[in-house]
């Protein structure tokens, strides 16, 4: 078996997907050369529809899937020229080798992960498409939320979804397809209609809503700077102060509940 030069792997490694198409892996080569493609291409339809300087923080991929890339394939280089009794690196990945099989759950995390740039998408990938879409919607939703009235309030919640989106989807690589589990928004609506508690979390979260723009679009204006940024400061603070007497007197409860149960137990 001729062994593979890794001299050659790292220079054909500058495109992501040559090194792996060299070593005999067409398919890891082709996830690579497409994922760069399609970040390049991403790039590209968004200056055509946003004009921004900002879209280019795209093209930071790049260098990441580029890494990835030399990574994966200098460890693939070591696993080829280490193989006894084969010809060809290509015949163990395109026949179904012992390498081939870890090969394919390795590409289908690849992929996953890919995919899963955008929240939902690499749920669809595999299988679970109620869940992909549900996260697809909340995310471009908080997105057309934040562009629309203008709030910075829900930036906090897109890194959420998205890291939630990545990891699930990645957790799910080793659960078989249509297995529906996790948490679901849908969960919330009951066979015929709404559920009690899922009415009542979305009213809450109707009335958080509408008093949060009430008060940063109608009132927040008609404050004066000095004032509003005190109120800002006082309304956290009694949320604090609420959420810790809210902690010390559960804490409090559960506890003598526990000195109760334990003198039952000892026959007082």
């Amino acid at each position: 078996m001729n062994k593979k030069s890794k001299f050659v792997v790292f220079i054909l490694s500058f495109l992501p997907g040559l090194s792996h198409l060299y070593l005999g892996f067409s398919r890891r080569g082709y996830i690579f050369l497409g994922a760069t493609a399609g970040v390049v291409l991403l790039t590209l339809g968004l200056t055509t529809v946003l004009y921004g300087d900002e879209i280019f923080i795209v093209l930071l991929g790049l260098p990441v899937l580029w890494f990835i890339a030399l990574v994966d394939s200098m460890t693939l280089t070591e696993i080829v020229n280490r193989s006894q009794g084969l010809e060809t690196a290509g015949i163990v990945a395109e026949t179904g080798g012992s390498i081939a099989g870890i090969l394919d759950a390795q590409n289908r995390k690849i992929l996953t992960c890919i995919l899963s740039i955008v929240p939902g998408a690499g749920h669809m990938f595999l299988g679970y498409m109620m869940p992909g879409l549900e996260l697809m919607s909340l995310f471009f939703f908080c997105l057309f939320l934040i562009d629309w009235l203008r709030i910075s309030f829900f930036m906090f919640i897109l890194p959420v979804i998205w890291f939630y989106s990545m990891f699930d989807a990645l957790h799910k690589t080793a659960q078989e397809p249509g297995e529906e589990a996790g948490f679901s928004l849908l969960a919330l609506w009951g066979q015929n209609g709404i559920s009690r508690s899922g009415s009542k979390l979305l009213g809450y979260v109707l009335v958080g809503l509408g008093l949060l723009l009430i008060f940063d679009k109608i009132i927040s204006p008609l404050i004066p700077y000095e004032i509003k940024n005190s109120l800002q400061t006082g309304i956290v603070a009694i949320l604090l102060i609420a959420g810790g007497i809210k902690i010390l007197s559960g804490g409090r409860g559960s506890s003598e509940s526990g000195e109760v149960a334990d003198k039952c137990a000892g026959g007082e």
